[in-house]
Formats: structure tokens, sequence, C-alpha cells
């Protein structure tokens, strides 16, 4: 009869965790760590417990099962939790960029400022989010008038930038949600190349993609996301 397997050790409940807690535990799986969230929602320590299911989608392979449970999770506990950061002074600022054609400049302007308050608010603190709407170029305008580029950039002007993504709205009532799956393809891309974690799940399928975000960046995410648009851009020989 083969031995049970060892208990999972918890550790000193008391001591406030870190952002990153649990990273550590990467070595044993997704299992491991799924199984440690749920002892530790049962003892009580649901903010460990939610650095832990964080665990799972932003630093081991995780098949989908493991990452829905992960994401659900997060969406149901994050909202019980107060703010990661409650310092609106030390949190890193970041700006949404759209441009678009005039005619459409208004109603890109609230959505996206709406966009920017939703995302700050996802972040849990970390990040301040500002948004910025110009008037696309009249090359931009020639190409596909109804195309609305997109990209995030740090604090200042001299603050690295994303890459620019476009999308073209169906219509109206569907802006919201494709200016979200677009600025989400922009954050996915920029986290992917980082060693350190693993980048957040693409949108395909996703129904609601305001949820869709909030249940799949994880807060270590906005700050490395936050971190690395507030460095220099990279000088090139």
């Amino acid at each position: 009869m083969a031995p049970p397997p060892p208990a999972i050790e918890l550790g000193n409940l008391k001591l406030p965790p870190t952002l990153l807690e649990y990273r550590d535990r990467a070595p044993k799986g997704a299992a491991h760590l799924v199984e440690l969230a749920g002892l530790l929602e049962a003892k009580g320590a649901p903010q460990r417990a939610l650095l832990a299911w964080e665990r799972v989608l932003d630093t081991v392979p995780a098949d989908d099962r493991q990452r829905h449970l992960a994401s659900a999770a997060i969406r149901r506990l994050r909202p019980t939790l107060p703010a990661w950061n409650t310092d609106r002074t030390a949190a890193l600022a970041i700006t949404l960029h759209a441009a678009a054609r005039k005619k459409s400049l208004n109603a890109v302007t609230t959505c996206l400022e709406k966009i920017a308050s939703d995302l700050e608010h996802a972040s849990a603190g970390i990040l301040k989010v500002t948004s910025s709407v110009t008037t696309s170029s009249k090359r931009s305008q020639t190409t596909n008038p109804a195309a609305i580029d997109l990209w995030i950039s740090g604090r200042t002007k001299k603050s690295s930038t994303t890459a620019v993504h476009s999308c073209t709205p169906a219509s109206t009532p569907t802006l919201r949600d494709d200016l979200l799956k677009t600025l989400y393809a922009l954050i996915h891309d920029q986290l992917a190349p980082a060693p350190v974690h693993t980048p957040p799940a693409p949108t395909e399928g996703a129904a609601e993609p305001l949820e869709w975000v909030a249940g799949q960046i994880t807060r270590a995410c906005w700050q490395d996301l936050g971190s690395r648009l507030n460095l220099p851009p990279a000088k090139h020989d």
C-alpha cells in the first residue's frame, strides 16, 4: 500500500505575504498550488489563498481545468479583499492611448476613460490608469477610416510603450468590448516575453472581456506591466 502524500505545509499564516508569495512552490506544479489555495481558504486566509490561485495562472504550466478554477476563484475572492496598494501616490502610472477619426472621438474618449477606471480597479490599486485620445493621422484614415489605433505607455513621454494594435468596431454597442479585447492583447504581448511568469491566456471565446481581464491578469502581472512601461525605451545600436 502506497504511503499517503505528505501534508502541504502552509507556513506562518500570521506573517504578511508578499505580492509574489508562493512563487517558490512553482516546482511542485499547478496541482500543488490548487490544493494549497483550497487549504488556505479553508483556514480563513483569503489573501494568501488569492495569491496561491494567482500563482496557478502566472507561475506554472496549468491545464484548462486548473486555469478555470483559478480564474473563477480570483474573480470571487478579489472583490472581498482590500486593494493591494492603498497609497495612490505609490501606484505605477500608465496611459491608454487611442487615435480615432474625428466623428468617433467623443464615443472613444468616453469609453476609454471608463476602461481606464475599470483596469485601475482590476489592478487592486497597483496601477494609476489614465487615457488619452487623439485624431488619427490622415494616412491611417485613408488606409482604414473606421480603425482605432491603441497603445499603452508609461508615465512620461520618455517611458516605454507597447506596440500599436488596431481594431475596427462593428458598431457603437461593441466599442467597449472591442477596445478591451485589443488592450488585453497589448497587455498579453507586453508580458509574454517575460521569463518570470506565464503570460495571460488569449481572449478567444471570452464572453465578457472585463471579467476575463479581471480573472486572467494577476496583481503581480499588473505590477510587472507598470514597471516595464515606466522603464526608458531600450536603445538599439
